[in-house]
């Protein structure tokens, strides 16, 4: 089932990187990708599931695709912005985000201000982590879900963003 939850968490992230680039030289901006975004909604995913027993914030998938974890409803909306910079997509009349993933997703957006993209992508790629037991790169497709499961229970009682 694919909802529209995941595409609003995005929007929100696009949001809080665009407010907080305002104003700010260039060197002292991030740059928000696909790439960067599928990896702040994935965190922000645990973090919510270890804080709500289990619950995941997004009723889509991520899947296990070379760079990592991907909701691929998310990738096809932004995937035009590949310059670093994104604007939100319109998603008008739709459930707001609620206050706890507002929270989870500041949270996120704050402990990950000074990590580089590809640093976020070696974290999401932990050895013996959910997407190291989903990617299989003999499917060229990308079709292999990443278990929620999975996702809570390597990360639970762990800081999601030390080394493994």
């Amino acid at each position: 089932m694919i909802t529209n939850m995941c595409i609003l968490a995005a929007n929100y992230i696009v949001e809080r990187t665009n407010k907080f680039n305002e104003g700010k030289n260039y060197s002292d901006r991030i740059s928000l990708t696909c790439k960067r975004l599928q990896k702040l909604l994935y965190f922000s995913d645990i973090e919510y599931m270890k804080k709500y027993g289990g619950e995941s914030m997004f009723s889509d998938e991520f899947h296990a695709w070379p760079s990592g974890p991907v909701i691929p409803s998310v990738y096809d909306e932004f995937v035009q912005y590949q310059n670093g910079e994104m604007v939100p997509v319109n998603e008008e009349g739709h459930t707001p985000i609620t206050d706890e993933m507002r929270e989870i997703l500041d949270n996120i957006f704050d402990q990950t201000i000074e990590i580089d993209t590809y640093d976020l992508v070696d974290m999401s790629h932990a050895k013996g982590g959910p997407w190291y037991k989903a990617y299989d790169d003999s499917d060229e497709h990308h079709e292999q879900v990443i278990s929620k499961d999975e996702m809570l229970a390597f990360y639970k009682g762990r800081n999601i963003f030390e080394r493994v």
